[in-house]
């Protein structure tokens, strides 16, 4: 008796079908949740590297800072670092740095909050008049809050504005920054300036 040939029965076929649709779909899914995590790490890396650029622009601009003061439209002269707790200005040397000591060489920087938004201003010439306006950089978004702070002299308190209320010429031997992020907390980093020497 020869054995007959013998293939899948409906049944079989249906069972199998119904294993491959379940091993797609949950290969599908660990896709979709990769891609996910994925972008979510490339948000995350994205949004660290803005704050690290714009810290570390921070620091040059203030590391670079130039004894030059500025005359604003008609008014007095703005020492070469004027500013307050939710704003800052000052001069700083440019490309060539503070060693070549070129007056052409000095720009004035500004820094300042607008909703959520660390902007950076730069303004086209130091001695502006009233139509000088500065060209304006976003620098940082999902910012909650902005703080500058001003360290004079061993000893002295740190000041909310600069220059202190009783003047002078001298820069603060420090600047502190606090940025509150809305995904990263409070960020605090204290810059020493070169030419720091507050009586």
């Amino acid at each position: 008796m020869n054995a007959r040939a013998r293939g899948f029965t409906l049944v079989e076929v249906l069972v199998a079908v119904a294993i491959f649709a379940l091993a797609a779909g949950l290969a599908v899914g660990g896709m979709n949740a990769i891609t996910r995590a994925r972008t979510q790490l490339d948000g995350d890396l994205a949004r660290l590297a803005d704050l690290q650029f714009a810290v570390g622009l921070i620091e040059r601009d203030l590391r670079g800072i130039a004894m030059r003061p500025v005359r604003t439209g008609y008014g007095p002269a703005m020492p070469a670092l004027s500013g307050g707790l939710d704003a800052l200005e000052l001069s700083r040397y440019g490309a060539v740095g503070a060693l070549a000591q070129s007056q052409s060489d000095i720009a004035r920087i500004g820094y300042q909050l607008d909703g959520k938004r660390l902007l950076r201003l730069h303004y086209p010439v130091l001695d502006r008049g009233p139509s000088s306006l500065p060209t304006i950089d976003p620098l940082l978004d999902r910012v909650e809050r902005l703080e500058w702070r001003y360290i004079g002299a061993r000893g002295a308190p740190t000041l909310a504005q600069w220059p202190p209320p009783r003047g002078g010429d001298a820069l603060p031997r420090a600047i502190e920054l606090r940025l509150q992020l809305s995904d990263y907390g409070e960020i605090r980093r204290v810059f020493e300036l070169p030419l720091g020497s507050a009586p």
